[in-house]
C-alpha cells in the first residue's frame, strides 16, 4: 500500500532589520501556532514554490520606517501582476499610511498594524495560510466599494475554466477558506491550492479579492448561489 504524498511544510520567513524583534516573533509563532519560522533577508518570491505550484511559504515583511516606493521595490511585485509568488503579509504598518488598497492590488494577503497585539498574529497567519485575506473591515469595505476590475477581465474567461475550477471559484466568492473547500469537495488542501493557482492564471487576477469580484460579474447560472462577501478581517 502506497503512502499518500505529504503536503509540503509551510515555512514563515520573517524579514526585517530588527533581529531581536524578529527572533521574539519567531519564538512566539512557533510556540503559539506551531509554525516553523526563519529570520533573514528577503527571499526570491518567485522561486519559493514546489514543482506543482503549491505554496510552501509565507513571508512576513517588517514595514517599520520603509516608505511606499522602497516597500514595493523590496517586494518586487507589480500591480495586477500574474507572476506566481509566495504569499506576503506586512507587519508594523502605520495606519495613516493607507497602503491597504495598493497592497491588495499587488497581491499582499494581509496587514498587521504597528499597534497590533501579539495574539492577532497566530490567528491572522493561520487565516492567510488557509487562503483567506487579513485586512481590517474598513480597508476591505473601502476596497470593495472602489474596486474596478482590470480591462483584460472578460466573461469569456469563464469558458476556459473546468467544472472543478468553477466549483472552487464559487466557494471562494462565498468566502470559504481552502481547508473548508477541500473538505466539501473531498480533495486535499494541496490540490485546492493548485486549482486556485490555475484559476488566477485563466481569469487574469492576482489575489482572492479580485477573484471574488470577477466571479460576481462573470459567473452566472451556476448551481450554487453566491452569498454576501465574507472575508476574514481584524
Amino acid at each position: 500500500m502506497t503512502k499518500p504524498i505529504a503536503e509540503p511544510e509551510t515555512v514563515v520567513h520573517i524579514v526585517g532589520p530588527n533581529k531581536l524583534q524578529n527572533g521574539l516573533l519567531n519564538s512566539f509563532l512557533a510556540k503559539e501556532a506551531g509554525l516553523k519560522c526563519t529570520c533573514g533577508p528577503m527571499p526570491e518570491l518567485t522561486n519559493m514554490r514546489d514543482t506543482e505550484g503549491a505554496q510552501t511559504c509565507l513571508v512576513m515583511l517588517d514595514c517599520m520606517g520603509i516608505d511606499r516606493v522602497k516597500l514595493w521595490t523590496k517586494l518586487g511585485i507589480e500591480p495586477n501582476s500574474t507572476t506566481s509568488h509566495c504569499p506576503v503579509v506586512l507587519f508594523n504598518v502605520e495606519p495613516d499610511h493607507e497602503i491597504e488598497k495598493e497592497a491588495m492590488d499587488r497581491g499582499v494577503r494581509g496587514v498587521f498594524y504597528d499597534s497590533e497585539p501579539p495574539d492577532r498574529f497566530p490567528k491572522g497567519i493561520r487565516a492567510v495560510l488557509n487562503g483567506e485575506l487579513w485586512y481590517s473591515r474598513e480597508a476591505l469595505s473601502k476596497c470593495i466599494l472602489e474596486a474596478r476590475l482590470p480591462v483584460k477581465l472578460s466573461t469569456g474567461s469563464a469558458a476556459a475554466l473546468t467544472r472543478r475550477e468553477k466549483e472552487i471559484l464559487v466557494k471562494i466568492a462565498s468566502g470559504t477558506g481552502n481547508k473548508e473547500i477541500a473538505a466539501d469537495l473531498c480533495i486535499s488542501p494541496y490540490t485546492v491550492k493548485t486549482h486556485i493557482y490555475n484559476i488566477y492564471k485563466k481569469i487574469n487576477v492576482t489575489n482572492r479579492l479580485q477573484a471574488m469580484l470577477w466571479s460576481r460579474t462573470s459567473l452566472r447560472g451556476l448551481s450554487e448561489p453566491l452569498e454576501p462577501l465574507q472575508l476574514s478581517s481584524l
